[in-house]
């Protein structure tokens, strides 16, 4: 156990060697029960997954591999793209801590990018109670002191954007509690929240060459419905809404 101002009384266990921090933790609340803000990570972890099954390259002792166990049981299932918006504002407020001159975008729904690069992947699942959210677990992947991709050729790092090397269990440290300020606005209220994702979308209100339901469509992102659907405006000022399997953004940078 260890006692944090964020989460008291919080567990924080580290793997050495796994396959994905978000499968052992899903697998462990299986089994026993774990504190919430509870802390699973690893400094090597050789498959992790991100959305729809895609890979999360990260070489080993260089990022944050880590996933997160949440339960906000005041939470209606109807709601839960809020735990998105939390958790991406969370890591979006950990690099503009660690580097001033950043300047974090979420590409929605909770990549993190900066400079048209991704930083950082979040993948969330929610286990359901009725209507309610009983358990949740969210993993992420931030890249730290890694230099050299070779799967992930827009990917950057905290090195990379400012020269220097960090300690990656202290920078896990800092977003646990920025997650927990982040968690707490949620249970208080989710309009100013919302309006911060909204800020930090990326590519929100330009015009760009998207692929939508398999069409090249010129448009610009609006924001997010209530359900967390992607909402965009083409040049004839229609609405379009879709969901992640529907649309591709383009590569920039």
């Amino acid at each position: 156990m260890r006692d944090n101002p964020a989460f008291p009384g919080y567990m924080q266990l580290e793997v050495p060697l796994i396959n994905s921090t978000n499968l052992y933790a899903e697998e462990l609340i299986s089994r026993e029960e774990l504190p919430e803000g509870s802390l699973i990570y690893t400094h090597n972890q050789y498959d992790g997954i991100g959305y729809a099954d895609n890979k999360w390259e990260s070489e080993p002792y260089k990022n944050l591999t880590v996933t997160v166990l949440l339960k906000p049981v005041y939470l209606n299932a109807a709601d839960q793209f809020f735990l998105t918006i939390v958790v991406s504002l969370s890591v979006c407020d950990l690099i503009e801590e660690l580097i001033e001159t950043a300047s974090p975008c979420i590409k929605w729904p909770n990549d993190i990018f900066v400079n048209h690069h991704k930083i950082a992947g979040i993948l969330i699942k929610n286990q359901l109670l009725g209507p309610e959210i009983s358990t949740s677990i969210a993993g992420v992947g931030l890249n730290i002191n890694q230099t050299e991709f070779k799967k992930a050729p827009n990917a950057t790092s905290l090195k990379l954007l400012s020269g220097e090397e960090y300690q990656v269990t202290e920078v896990m440290t800092k977003w646990h509690k920025l997650l927990y300020h982040r968690y707490t606005e949620l249970k208080s209220g989710r309009e100013q929240l919302l309006r911060n994702y909204l800020d930090k979308m990326y590519l929100k209100d330009q015009f760009h060459n998207f692929i939508i339901r398999n069409s090249l469509t010129r448009a610009a992102i609006q924001g997010v419905d209530r359900h967390g659907l992607l909402v965009l405006m083409d040049e004839e000022n229609n609405k379009i809404s879709c969901d992640l399997k529907e649309i591709v953004f383009p590569m920039l940078g």
